[in-house]
Formats: C-alpha cells, sequence, structure tokens
C-alpha cells in the first residue's frame, strides 16, 4: 500500500504545471531560450552574414560616391619624322563632378613643332586653363552618377532589411529546434516515471505470483506495459539526441561551434498578458514596419529613380563648356574679366526617341507591379499575421482545457487503485489508467512547446525585430 501510495504522488506532481515538476529534476546548469537566442545573435555564421550584408550596404554607397572623385588626365601626341618634329600635342589637368550635374576642371596645355595648325599654336610657356562644364537640358536634374548614389543610398536600406529578415529566419528556426529539444526532455522525464511505476508494479506482480497470490496472466500484462514503455523510452532517447544535435548546430564560440556537452531547457512558461496584448495592439505599426513591406518599398524608390532617369533622356543634349585662359608667364594679377577663354556648345537629340520611350515605358510597368505587390503584400502579412494570433489563441485555450483532462485522468487512476485495493479492478485496468495519464502528459507537453512555438512564428509573421525576440 505504501508503495502504490507513493505511485499515486508521482501522478499528482505531474498534475501540476510542467515548469513547476522540471525545476525539481533539473539541475541548476539550465539554457533558457533567451539565452540560447542571444548566443545565436551573437556567433551563429549566419548571423556574421547578416553583418557582412550591412558592410555591403556601406560599400554600395562608396562605390557610387566614387563616381564623384576628382580625376587626373594626361594626354599627349607627337609627330617626329626625317628629323623634323612636325607637332607635339600636350594637356594635363585635373575635372571634379559635383552632385550639381557641373563638372569643375583646371589644366595646362602645351605645344610645339614646326607644321602646327594655327588654332593649336599657343604661347611658348603654354596655357592655364580653368572653368566648368554645364549640361543645359539633358543631365541637369538628373543623371547616370547622381541616379546611382540615390540608388546606392536605397541598396544600403535594402541590405539592412534583408539582414533583419534573414535574423528573423535564423531566430525562428533556432526557437523551433530550441522547443523540440524541450519538447522531448520533458516527455522523457514523463516516461521515466511511468516505467519507474510499471517496473513496481511487475516486481509485485512477479512476486505474487511466485507466492500463488496472483494469476501468471497478471504478471504477463505488467510486463507488456513495463516493454511498451521502455520502447518509448529508447524512441524517445534518439529524438532527444538528435534534437541535441540540431540545437547545437546553433551554438558557436568565437570562430568554432561549441563542444557537446549536456544541456537542459528551463521551464516551459506561459507568456505574459501584457505582452501578448501589446503585440496585438501594434498590428498596424507591424505591417507598416515589416521588412518584407519595407522590401516593396525600397524596390519602388529604386523605381522611382530610375524613372526620373528615364525621363530626363527624354530631353536633348546640350552641354556646354567654358574656360578661362591664363599664360604661365604672365601676371596672373592680370587675368581681365572674361576677355582670354575659350568656349565651346555640344548638341545631340535622337529623331525618335524609341529607346528612352520604351525603356521609360517598361520601367513604369514595373513600378505598376510593384506597386500591385507591395497592397498585396501588405493583405498577405496581415492575414498571416492574424492566422498565427488565432492558432496561438486556440492553443492557450487547449492548454488550459488539457490541463484539466490531466487532472481528471488523475483521478480515474487514484480511483482504479482505490477499487484494486478492495478486490474491484484488475491489473489491466490499472495500466490502462496509467497510459492514458501518460499520453495525456505527453500531449501536454507537446502543446505547451507548440504554445512557445506558435507565439515565436507569431512574432516572425509581425516581422518583429531582434530585439523582442531576445528579450524576455
Amino acid at each position: 500500500m505504501i508503495r502504490r501510495l507513493k505511485h499515486i504522488a508521482y501522478f499528482v506532481i505531474f498534475c501540476l504545471p510542467v515548469q513547476v515538476h522540471a525545476q525539481e529534476i533539473l539541475n541548476t546548469d539550465k539554457l533558457s531560450e533567451q539565452n540560447f537566442l542571444s548566443l545565436v545573435m551573437e556567433n551563429h555564421p549566419l548571423i556574421q552574414q547578416a553583418q557582412n550584408l550591412r558592410e555591403m550596404g556601406d560599400f554600395a554607397v562608396m562605390a557610387a560616391k566614387g563616381n564623384f572623385d576628382p580625376q587626373l588626365f594626361s594626354k599627349n601626341k607627337q609627330k617626329y619624322y626625317d628629323q623634323k618634329n612636325y607637332y607635339q600635342y600636350s594637356e594635363s589637368g585635373i575635372s571634379l563632378p559635383t552632385r550639381t550635374g557641373i563638372t569643375i576642371q583646371g589644366g595646362y596645355d602645351w605645344t610645339e613643332g614646326q607644321f602646327l595648325s594655327r588654332e593649336s599654336t599657343l604661347p611658348n610657356a603654354g596655357l592655364w586653363y580653368a572653368g566648368v562644364s554645364v549640361p543645359v537640358l539633358q543631365g541637369l536634374f538628373i543623371d547616370d552618377r547622381r541616379a546611382a548614389l540615390q540608388k546606392a543610398f536605397v541598396d544600403r536600406r535594402a541590405f539592412e532589411n534583408e539582414a533583419q529578415l534573414m535574423l528573423i529566419d535564423i531566430l525562428l528556426e533556432g526557437s523551433h529546434y530550441y522547443w523540440q529539444f524541450a519538447k522531448f526532455q520533458y516527455q522523457k522525464v514523463v516516461i521515466e516515471e511511468a516505467i519507474e511505476l510499471a517496473e513496481d508494479n511487475f516486481q509485485n506482480y512477479k512476486t505474487s505470483y511466485e507466492q500463488g497470490d496472483k494469476p501468471a496472466v497478471d504478471t504477463l500484462e505488467a510486463s507488456i506495459q513495463l516493454q511498451n514503455l521502455s520502447i518509448q523510452n529508447q524512441q524517445l532517447e534518439v529524438d532527444l539526441a538528435n534534437a541535441k544535435l540540431n540545437l547545437f548546430t546553433f551554438l558557436w564560440g568565437q570562430e568554432q561551434p561549441l563542444q557537446e556537452s549536456e544541456l537542459q531547457a528551463t521551464a516551459i512558461n506561459n507568456i505574459s498578458q501584457n505582452k501578448i496584448d501589446s503585440l496585438r495592439a501594434s498590428l498596424p505599426i507591424f505591417i507598416q514596419e515589416h521588412p518584407a513591406i519595407r522590401d516593396k518599398e525600397l524596390k519602388i524608390q529604386s523605381l522611382q529613380i530610375d524613372n526620373r532617369l528615364k525621363r530626363e533622356k527624354l530631353k536633348p543634349k546640350l552641354d556646354l563648356e567654358y574656360n578661362l585662359l591664363q599664360d604661365p608667364a604672365g601676371n596672373i594679377n592680370e587675368i581681365r574679366g572674361l576677355d582670354n577663354y575659350n568656349w565651346g556648345l555640344s548638341f545631340s537629340m535622337p529623331l525618335l526617341l524609341r529607346q528612352p520611350r520604351g525603356e521609360l515605358r517598361m520601367n513604369e510597368i514595373k513600378l505598376e507591379n510593384t506597386n500591385f505587390e507591395l497592397q498585396q503584400k501588405r493583405l498577405t502579412i496581415r492575414n498571416k499575421a492574424r492566422q498565427y494570433e488565432n492558432t496561438f489563441e486556440n492553443i492557450s485555450a487547449q492548454l488550459e482545457t488539457y490541463r484539466n483532462i490531466v487532472l481528471q485522468y488523475e483521478s480515474l487512476l487514484q480511483a482504479e487503485l482505490r477499487k484494486f485495493e478492495i478486490g474491484e479492478s484488475s491489473i489491466f485496468l490499472i495500466n490502462y489508467r496509467q497510459m492514458s495519464l501518460v499520453n495525456a502528459r505527453m500531449k501536454y507537453i507537446d502543446l505547451q512547446a507548440k504554445y512557445r512555438l506558435y507565439y515565436r512564428q507569431w512574432l516572425h509573421s509581425l516581422g518583429a525585430k531582434p530585439e523582442l525576440w531576445v528579450n524576455p
């Protein structure tokens, strides 16, 4: 009777929330989900890849700014024939493109030779020049350089956005493996306790059979129960070992994966109602800031820049160049306004404009389609988030119901044990009640793991920032 009361006590404990019993059976070295995700955020290689994406965005801007770097140039051409220096032309200088479309330039021209053309003849010391090149029509408001720089700033935000998408994908996958490990760990505890009870029953019936108090069939029934539970335990050992391997694929040190060690998950706690209410109330904000939404918005911004550039290319090209001239041998104070200069004007325009018109229309269609995709993405994200919210609420309700079911199965087992004491029950019914309770406990643990995982999937559907994942 004392042994049976001990068994009843085991099942009474199992009727309490899982986290209470777990704290008694786990050692002090526990790994919480928040600590696990923090470790993932710190050292996982995919996290480093996400960081590299951010750096790529910075380098994309740097590369685009390079289009505005000052450029040195030098041109030299000479003809020497039959011991005569026909001509020698030399031009060196620097040009500085600006973000206004104007190019500032300066340099030095020098020529000599016996057969120079009159327009190429310069003073013996050559000429200094300084001036500007201005696009008057096409390129006045935007050109390839400025469009590339504007798109680079958009690309940098796109890289950051892609990095955030990668982070929350990693966090969701890590959470899945964590709660899978926790589920198998707690289920194994249930089976081990059930095995202990079944083994005691088997030994008791075996002794009673040897003493002639019980029939052999009761011993066989107790043996089958023990074997079935042992098989379940063996399968859980494999599942737990595999779940642990999956978990350690996410646990990295500074440069290499952590060595496998004993690992225990913490209690499967409930999520505070305040946090749930906050997520529910912030749905419009999450949708507005969702990385998938931002990705479409950034694509639209990039296409809008392309649109401006392609519209600009419908204009004729009209470029004006003006340079002040100065003889190096003269006094710089003698520069007299615009008296010494050269200037030029170039004009070009395709007659049919088929290429720029076709490219512009194609880009407008891309922009229109991307706007449609943005509208659809908003609706998809909103509905997906509500689906996970509904599933989460359903799991929450099931948890409370199943907790009551576990308590009811415990009451049935206790009643069956009392009936057995007065000879109104059998080992078959006791085993049946025990397995019903074990299955209920296993299901309850499975629901608790799903409860936490669906919360994470809800966060993922909202595109929640990593800070909300690692903060308890």
